[in-house]
């Protein structure tokens, strides 16, 4: 009797074990959870890119106001032959605060685009408050997201500001 317990122990010792015995290959990697990334936090009524706010779409006058502060965005930016405060003030005020601070630092003499070649078009108008334009340069064409919130205390629409500005592809 006591060589079947010792038997039945070393056979339950020797599954324990081989249990444990895996090849590199028989080992699954943990598949990475998705986090969310913590961004600044949006000013209240500031629209989430991709989905737009409430039903109405951005009429004539509204898409004309979208292009303007598009092209008046462009033109501030291309305007990089001065030093770095004076193009930022004149530029910082046309972009959201997102925007601001993706660009604050850089270096205007870096940057290679050096004027517009066309006027600005639409490309899209999901909302009243999300208007997306493409701006023809001399590197080629920059796609502007302009947004534009409710002014604090007020029932209109605030002036529309870039919220991203996207140089043209680069092809190799």
């Amino acid at each position: 009797m006591r060589i079947h317990l010792i038997t039945a122990a070393a056979a339950v010792v020797g599954v324990l074990l081989l249990a444990g015995c895996t090849t590199p290959n028989d080992i699954e990697e943990p598949t990475p959870t998705p986090t969310a990334v913590q961004g600044p936090e949006r000013p209240e009524g500031f629209p989430t890119l991709g989905e737009p706010v409430g039903d109405d779409k951005a009429d004539f006058k509204s898409q004309q106001e979208a292009v303007a502060a598009a092209e008046a965005a462009m033109t501030v930016f291309v305007s990089h032959d001065r030093d770095y405060d004076a193009w930022w003030a004149e530029l910082s005020p046309l972009l959201t605060v997102e925007a601001q601070d993706a660009w604050a630092y850089t270096d205007p003499r870096m940057i290679t685009v050096t004027q517009l070649t066309g006027p600005a078009t639409i490309v899209d108008a999901p909302s009243s408050t999300l208007v997306v334009v493409d701006v023809p340069t001399d590197i080629g064409v920059w796609r502007l997201e302009l947004v534009r919130a409710a002014e604090v205390g007020t029932t209109g629409q605030g002036a529309w500001k870039a919220f991203t500005l996207m140089p043209p592809e680069t092809t190799e």
